[in-house]
């Protein structure tokens, strides 16, 4: 890691820890699981959410976890399908299919309109992260003069994962901490690109380490309006891209 890139990173990770956020920088794909592993089982969690990651998919976090007996539901809903349908039946579903998957997902019988299949797996996403006791994220970019994690999504499943269960993880590549508040928007501006529409995503959260509220007189309080601990996982380009040890 280059002098300059490392003096960024470890700003961020003093500024993230001042916010109150646990910080892990990992040194390769195995010590990346078994953080996240020994954080699950210190903290008793049974049933994790994860929104989209392409980090998270390439160190298998999810499968580490589910070896060791933690529920790891997906919530981006193309991820979901495909967890529903299982290794064997990946790729495009028809409408029939989708509604065997969300009936059995759901214990209703759906019948094939669209939207009533959509209103399902929203609803049962959405169940997923309440009931979660932790949720995992991956940051589009990561703000180091105040600490600050930049999640981005086309949809509002990000969000709640960031903000419904009682602890939350942050997966972050180390090449997408940048200084200011200005670099992270000159660098969310440009994901528009992918979309149709050519717009910036259409959500966007900032996390300033843990939850916390001071306006209940005599203490600040954790978790207000969010979760109570807020991790955050450090990879650098390498070890992202490594795959799970």
């Amino acid at each position: 890691m280059a002098a300059a890139k490392k003096e960024l990173v470890e700003k961020f990770k003093a500024e993230a820890s001042r916010a109150g956020a646990l910080v892990h920088e990992a040194v390769d794909a195995k010590d990346a699981n078994n953080y996240v592993l020994k954080l699950a089982q210190e903290r008793n969690v049974k049933h994790a959410v994860k929104s989209k990651s392409k980090v998270a998919d390439k160190l298998n976090l999810r499968e580490r976890l589910e070896k060791a007996d933690i529920e790891v539901k997906e919530t981006t809903l193309e991820e979901w399908i495909t967890q529903l349908a299982g290794k064997k039946q990946a790729g495009r579903k028809t409408i029939k299919q989708m509604a065997e998957l969300i009936s059995k997902a759901t214990g209703k019988k759906l019948n094939h309109d669209p939207q009533v299949l959509l209103n399902s797996a929203n609803r049962a996403i959405k169940q997923s992260c309440i009931d979660a006791d932790m949720g995992i994220s991956e940051a589009s970019v990561a703000i180091a003069e105040t600490g600050t994690l930049v999640i981005t999504s086309n949809s509002g499943d990000s969000r709640l994962v960031a903000v419904l269960p009682r602890i939350h993880l942050t997966v972050v590549d180390c090449e997408n901490i940048v200084p200011t508040l200005e670099d992270a928007a000159a660098r969310i501006k440009p994901l528009g690109k992918n979309k149709a529409d050519g717009y910036i995503s259409s959500y966007v959260t900032y996390i300033t380490g843990r939850n916390t509220t001071a306006d209940i007189p005599g203490a600040i309080l954790a978790r207000a309006q969010g979760p109570a601990e807020e991790h955050i996982l450090l990879l650098n380009g390498a070890t992202s891209n490594r795959g799970a040890a």
